[in-house]
């Protein structure tokens, strides 16, 4: 039986007003006469894009095939403008001013959705344009940028080369103003990484004269100057995708996210970084509530799901709504299977504006944390500056990641995935700010390494400065007992104990301890581990 959804018209205004055209959204109820003996994989997708789902036993299903050509036509006839499809959701994005067409429309079969989007003034210009067509590791490398990409332990995966070759990034955001002629991208253009542009809200190629949100939110992972400034995964390839307009909030913004995940599907990314969310918008009919903070409900979330299900890292800002009355994270942050990123600041302290989880149903989000505060980036007047936001937190968890998993590109997205979590400083105990917390790419590594490859524990101190209690993780594969002990400056031991050996990380807690220094030791088997730890009350 066809169920259809009814229009929900916009008030005040008239579907004749001249100048106005509505954007909306039309889902259809089947994919016309498709079958799974229609199309092969090589019809549907890149070679690369197999290639991925090969990797992870991930089979091409019905959300892969494209949409019925003859219902397209059928719109097309109406005099519908196709902004953007959706084969995952089967429908499209329009832009229709006419009554009639709109009424012939719903009388058609393959109709089962039709919701308005928003109101648009109707642009009948051209708007299309042509496609803009090693780093050796020390200590001055990372300059600006160190404090976030040490913080995080991904100081030791760029020495030992990982600098995301290979790996394929997908940036959702507003635009990449003046990004093809900023001196931190020239590498990228001269070494052919990025990949292709596409406007979703403009529908045209170049991407570099709009919103420089998205060219700042690039720097944090493929920017380089050499001895100032290095981002989190300068020698990966990007595809540049504008899918947000900052001149309005609208629920058109969440469409244009669903099909550009489904074009970084399409063409093989490995990792989606979105520093988007949502929560309210200009037409207050269309907000979300806390309770949609389920990972099922809102149609961007839901894509992100099956990103994530399709075999991408998908890396979303949870928001930074932390001081204010929502409070909360927003779509997708609350997906399913994603890394929904935090903020802390340069010391390692939650940031007031990170927003809160968890989500409506009670999962742990964030995700994890990384730092959002001070962050340093690269300014669309081609300068190092610093800036605050979850924006700028996820892809520098986002940079890493491609690093991680390129180190490890025979493990699945999920493997990955749970590696960094466990790797987190509050993985046993998350938090509703930081979620699992601050993650250890160093710690994460070890943990994605068969036990017998790994021969040196990892030692981490958190928080280090300590402002009371601390604890120390570590990891380590030796199958040996695990002593540690806190010596301060007059070499008193002020703590002492030992742990059972595991193959998994082991959280040892510490008391209170007065200011000062101290040294903490750790011996697993035959390697004594040593770090500094401050402590100020």
């Amino acid at each position: 039986m066809r169920v259809l959804l009814a229009l929900l018209f916009l008030p005040l205004l008239s579907w004749s007003q001249e100048g106005i055209g509505y954007k909306l959204w039309i889902g259809f109820s089947d994919k016309g006469s498709i079958t799974n003996s229609t199309y092969s994989a090589s019809d549907l997708l890149s070679e690369r894009s197999i290639a991925r789902r090969e990797k992870q036993n991930i089979p091409i299903d019905y959300t892969d095939y494209p949409i019925s050509s003859d219902y397209l036509t059928t719109l097309k006839n109406l005099n519908f403008e196709i902004l953007n499809r959706s084969k995952w959701f089967n429908g499209v994005i329009a832009l229709q001013s006419s009554t009639n067409a709109i009424d012939s429309l719903l009388q058609m079969n393959f109709m089962q959705r039709l919701d308005t989007l928003g109101y648009f003034a109707v642009d009948t210009s051209s708007r299309y344009a042509s496609k803009f067509d090693g780093i050796v590791i020390d200590e001055n490398t990372h300059a600006a940028a160190k404090n976030q990409i040490e913080m995080i332990g991904g100081i030791s995966l760029h020495a030992q080369g990982y600098q995301g070759q290979g790996m394929h990034i997908a940036v959702f955001d507003s635009g990449f103003k003046n990004a093809n002629t900023i001196d931190a991208f020239s590498h990228l253009h001269a070494n052919n990484q990025i990949l292709g542009t596409w406007d979703y809200v403009d529908r045209e190629f170049s991407v570099y004269e709009d919103n420089y949100h998205g060219m700042s939110v690039l720097s944090t992972m493929g920017g380089y100057l050499e001895g100032e400034f290095l981002g989190t995964a300068p020698k990966a390839s990007y595809w540049l995708l504008r899918t947000e307009d900052v001149s309005s909030e609208t629920l058109i913004e969440e469409y244009n996210w669903v099909v550009a995940a489904e074009f970084a599907d399409s063409v093989g990314a490995d990792i989606i970084n979105s520093s988007l969310g949502y929560t309210t918008f200009d037409y207050p009919w269309h907000d979300h509530s806390y309770a949609d903070m389920d990972g099922k409900t809102t149609i961007i979330s839901r894509a992100a799901t099956l990103a994530s299900r399709k075999g991408i890292i998908v890396c979303n800002s949870a928001g930074n709504s932390g001081n204010s009355n929502w409070k909360y994270i927003g779509a997708p942050s609350d997906a399913d299977s994603i890394l929904s990123v935090g903020s802390v600041n340069a010391m390692r302290e939650v940031s007031s504006f990170s927003s809160y989880g968890p989500t409506s149903d009670g999962r742990v989000k964030p995700s994890v944390s990384a730092q959002g505060g001070n962050t340093a980036i690269i300014t669309q007047s081609n300068t190092i500056a610093t800036s605050n936001g979850t924006s700028f937190s996820s892809p520098v968890i986002a940079g890493i990641t491609a690093c991680l998993w390129q180190a490890h590109y025979d493990k699945s997205n999920m493997q990955i995935i749970n590696a960094i979590i466990q790797s987190a400083h509050l993985y046993e105990y998350p938090d509703e700010q930081l979620g699992f917390g601050i993650p250890n790419y160093a710690l994460a590594n070890a943990l994605l390494l068969d036990v017998e490859d790994v021969s040196t524990p990892t030692l981490e101190v958190y928080p280090n400065p300590a402002y009371s209690d601390t604890r120390v993780y570590v990891y380590s594969a030796n199958e040996s007992e695990i002593s540690y002990r806190v010596i301060d400056l007059q070499g008193k031991v002020v703590v002492k104990g030992e742990m059972p050996w595991t193959y998994s990380r082991i959280g040892i807690d510490l008391p209170s301890l007065k200011s000062g220094v101290y040294v903490v030791e750790v011996k697993a088997g035959d390697t004594t581990l040593v770090e500094r730890l401050s402590v100020i009350q």
